[in-house]
């Protein structure tokens, strides 16, 4: 019989090799997937492209390569970088650091320039890079040696002291300077010290659209400007009768007033077909709203003590023509519950609730509107705790505008009364009592000469804006005021600006001289501290 043999060595060899090919595919897929892991991705092998010379500080570097990683830039090449240190920033986009020039809230200095710096104490904050305290030491022309550190707050910066700080420092609680001629917040370009990066190489154009900062621009940052009293009236009525040009009483501050996102007046006076020139009870000629038009007014306040002068039918078409015109008012209405309505503006990512109370006629004198007539919003503590509070509910950033006592103090001599740059009365208190309720800020609108201002409990209030527009030339505080200009990014107050205007028979408003300016805010400062608020 046949035996049959089995081949049992085949099996095996067939598992060997089978085990093999297991293992070969797994380490074939081990290594496409570890290539796959492992490989840069395209925004990685940008970076590596880049190359950074020394110029650039470690964070900044950090910042570029964050940047391109972000916002999924591609290289090819390889492309330099370097940063440069400048007066002028030519790229906002490229722009890596700002310094902003500051000094302390109540210093009378309003701008410097760069030729200024060397008679200048100047400071940078202590942990400054010390390659950007060398740039920025070389750019200002000065000696890097007179970059001195401060060690206090910025609030405590002394009044003849600038301090070049970054944009993040920025706060209203100090006082932004023009800078070489050119206000920061003006302009974003110029006004400051930047670093900038700049890129180099054949692929320097894949990085020309990168964003290198989230900084504030022009589009972004709601510009406010709010005035004092304006009453055209009087001796404006006899000029105009006589030039026929309602624009001429405008013409050399229109401009400046025009630019800004909301620009405001506190106008006390109703317009009247046939006015005539009383000594106290107000009215104007329907065409000196020009002056009005051509100074950018976009917002009324009504809390003024004239409007009804003429009686409240008069005031109420003023109102319905603000309307009409596009405009919007507050502190004022057609009646109670109209006076009684805030403005609140919702512009460029900020919403403002601007409040206006007549406290100088409440609880119903003459000029405070009924459930029938125009007039003006009464005021109570009660009613602006009320109102501020439905304000903050809503995300608003509040201004409380108020027409208090106005100062009578006035000689019968063209001389300066003193007394009046100060609060009246019980003002300091009630003023502040308004930022104790939970206001943003505080301006009285009832001065016809400027007043003192402060920070109170981290807010500012403004006690008196003087005349913009109106006829009082006997003495020279009347013949003053301040515009303040507000400065607002993403609901927050940045920066008030005040600038000073003055005007003389000619009735024709205009900024003051750099000089002038200076020292006007020289004296409220010094009132302010000889009265020891």
């Amino acid at each position: 019989m046949m035996k049959v043999y089995r081949s049992y060595g085949r099996r095996p060899r067939q598992l060997k090799q089978a085990i093999i090919g297991i293992a070969a595919i797994v380490l074939i897929v081990g290594v496409v997937s570890a290539y796959l892991i492992l490989k840069p991705t395209p925004e990685q092998k940008a970076i590596s492209q880049v190359q950074f010379d020394s110029s650039v500080t470690s964070e900044e570097k950090q910042a570029i390569e964050a940047a391109i990683t972000s916002q999924f830039k591609t290289l090819n090449r390889s492309v330099s970088v370097s940063v440069k240190t400048t007066l002028d920033a030519s790229a906002p986009s490229h722009i890596l650091s700002v310094y902003v020039p500051v000094t302390n809230f109540y210093a009378s200095r309003q701008q410097i320039s760069k030729s200024e710096l060397t008679d200048t104490t100047v400071y940078v904050e202590p942990n400054t890079d010390s390659q950007i305290r060398t740039d920025i030491a070389s750019t200002l022309g000065i000696n890097q040696a007179k970059l001195q550190s401060f060690s206090a707050s910025l609030e405590s910066v002394a009044d003849t002291a600038v301090a070049f700080v970054p944009f993040s420092e920025l706060s209203y609680k100090v006082k932004l300077l023009n800078f070489n001629g050119t206000y920061y917040l003006d302009s974003y370009t110029k006004g400051a010290v930047f670093r900038q990066a700049v890129f180099s190489g054949r692929e320097a154009n894949s990085l020309a659209g990168i964003k290198l900062n989230n900084y504030p621009t022009i589009s972004t940052t709601l510009k406010v400007n709010m005035t004092g009293v304006t009453a055209l009236t009087r001796k404006f009525i006899v000029q105009e009768a006589a030039l026929h040009d309602p624009d001429y009483f405008s013409q050399k501050i229109a401009q400046f007033l025009a630019d800004a996102d909301i620009t405001h007046v506190s106008n006390e006076v109703s317009f009247q077909t046939g006015c005539q020139a009383e000594t106290m009870v107000f009215c104007a000629p329907p065409d000196l709203i020009q002056t009005l038009k051509s100074s950018g007014v976009d917002l009324v306040e009504l809390t003024g003590n004239h409007n009804n002068d003429m009686g409240s039918d008069l005031n109420a078409t003023t109102i319905n023509e603000y309307h009409q015109l596009g405009w919007h008012t507050f502190g004022g209405g057609l009646n109670t519950a109209e006076a009684a309505k805030p403005y609140v503006a919702d512009k460029k990512g900020t919403k403002v609730a601007f409040l206006g109370y007549n406290y100088a006629d409440s609880p119903n004198g003459g000029p405070i509107a009924t459930a029938t007539t125009a007039g003006s919003n009464s005021f109570s503590f009660e009613k602006i705790k009320d109102d501020i509070d439905s304000a903050k509910s809503n995300g608003d950033f509040v201004i409380v505008d108020v027409q208090y006592d106005e100062c009578y103090a006035y000689p019968a001599l063209h001389t300066e009364i003193t007394q009046c740059d100060l609060p009246i009365g019980s003002q300091t208190q009630d003023f502040r009592h308004i930022i104790d309720l939970g206001a943003d800020m505080v301006i009285g609108t009832q001065a016809h000469q400027p007043q003192i201002y402060e920070i109170y409990k981290g807010k500012p209030i403004y006690y008196g804006l003087g005349n913009l527009y109106f006829d009082q030339v006997e003495w020279p505080g009347t013949e003053r005021g301040i515009i303040l200009t507000h400065y607002l990014y993403k609901g927050q107050l940045l920066q008030t600006r005040l600038s000073p205007t003055v005007y003389d028979t000619s009735l024709q408003t205009h900024l003051m001289s750099d000089a002038d300016a200076t020292a006007l805010l020289q004296r409220l400062v010094t009132a302010r501290t000889s009265a020891g608020l």
